[in-house]
């Protein structure tokens, strides 16, 4: 399975390079402080086509679970995205978000509900726009061989022109290697609604370290 699972995250990349996609590389080191509480560090390097640097950046975050069914988080996060002549250019961002759940069987259907002070599509990061995202996923766990397929949805609403302007598509995996270790690949489309600017096709690959 593992065999496979590699296979899979080359063909993703060759498909990559083939077709011009952007590539992300995402990781997440997080702790369980008792039953209901957990904190986590997300840091994240992203590049545009020809693997030119476009950002990357630092976010701690923290979560509590009140039940099975709801939590409440927030997070941080510092970045900088060079400019053309490689000049730092730093900034932050806060969310808070909720999320909920339901898992029946094998399938889980998952929604959280963000708000953050600027988007994660291709603008300055300093253009500092309010938005409520609604995620929705499903995902499916192939207990036997430790594989989770999933399907994801997120809308964008500007607070500030009251409307629906961003959406983004992703269809991934996840493997779990043990209790502490997973790894992942995504394909991910940033599409806009009311203006011409370009889709972002995305290949992304993650790894999670819990304890």
């Amino acid at each position: 399975m593992k065999r496979i699972f590699w296979v899979v995250i080359i063909l993703f990349f060759s498909y990559s390079a083939a077709d011009a996609q952007r590539t992300w590389f995402e990781f997440e080191i997080s702790k369980s402080l008792g039953d209901k509480l957990q904190i986590g560090l997300a840091p994240q390097i992203r590049f545009k086509e020809k693997f030119e640097l476009h950002e990357y950046f630092f976010e701690p975050n923290i979560e509590y679970k009140f039940n099975k069914y709801f939590s409440l988080g927030a997070n941080y996060r510092i970045g900088n995205n060079p400019d053309k002549d490689g000049n730092a250019q730093w900034y932050g961002r806060y969310a808070l978000e909720a999320k909920t759940g339901y898992e029946w069987r094998r399938l889980e259907a998952k929604f959280r509900l963000r708000y953050t002070n600027t988007d994660d599509f291709g603008g300055e990061p300093g253009d500092q726009i309010n938005y409520l995202r609604f995620k929705f996923q499903l995902e499916y766990d192939i207990k036997e061989i430790d594989l989770k397929p999933y399907a994801a949805y997120e809308a964008y609403r500007n607070l500030v022109e009251g409307d629906f302007t961003k959406v983004r598509w992703e269809g991934g995996l996840e493997y779990k290697i043990n209790k502490h270790h997973r790894v992942g690949a995504y394909y991910r489309l940033n599409d806009y609604l009311v203006t011409d600017d370009e889709t972002f096709k995305i290949i992304g690959l993650t790894y999670k370290f819990s304890f």
